[in-house]
């Protein structure tokens, strides 16, 4: 490692890697900059499907202009739409319940982009409920939490407090810095039947 610290994507990817298999579907359900999107894309192959979700379309061009050089483009779905739209936009392409083998969240506002423009609390509790029922057998949901902004602090609360109330067959997990005033953290949400 390089003396940085390690990241909470770079985390989140370090448990979805042994996860994931050629030919699974995925979902980034908030495409950013692209990199989430990208290394599904890697994890899958040419044999499987990404859909990447994002509401501004400077995002998507990013997350495009990624996945093009990359040479991964053809195998995702780019998704001009809340993640809340998750569920009826995945039965649109005849993917049902417990079909999608992970489910990545980068919240908070697209970097380099209008910082004002953030996920909100109400629709990212929409689309963690709707991708619950997406989420396929020994599948994991993983979230990037940013409570450094005010928003971000709301609405990272209120996914670790819904995540506590959690019953089986799901099983939630909090990595979190320690040491740092309100750091970045990861939430992982494993379906274990």
């Amino acid at each position: 490692m390089k003396n940085k610290p390690l990241r909470v994507t770079e985390l989140a990817w370090n448990f979805l890697r042994p996860v994931l298999e050629c030919g699974d579907i995925v979902v980034d359900a908030t495409a950013g900059t692209g990199q989430e999107t990208l290394f599904l894309c890697q994890c899958v192959g040419e044999t499987g499907r990404v859909f990447a979700f994002d509401i501004q379309a400077a995002a998507l061009q990013h997350t495009k202009d990624t996945l093009e050089k990359s040479g991964c483009a053809d195998q995702v779905t780019l998704i001009q739409q809340s993640h809340e739209l998750m569920v009826t936009t995945l039965k649109a392409a005849a993917i049902g319940e417990q079909a999608v083998k992970a489910i990545m969240f980068n919240l908070g506002y697209f970097p380099g982009g209008d910082q004002t423009i953030t996920t909100q609390l109400e629709t990212t509790m929409v689309a963690l409920e709707g991708a619950l029922s997406l989420l396929a057998p020994g599948g994991l949901i993983t979230l990037c939490l940013y409570p450094g902004h005010p928003s971000g602090c709301a609405e990272a609360q209120a996914v670790i407090r819904w995540c506590e109330a959690l019953e089986s067959p799901f099983v939630a997990h909090h990595f979190r810095t320690l040491n740092r005033q309100a750091p970045p953290t990861l939430v992982m949400i494993q379906r274990t039947r």
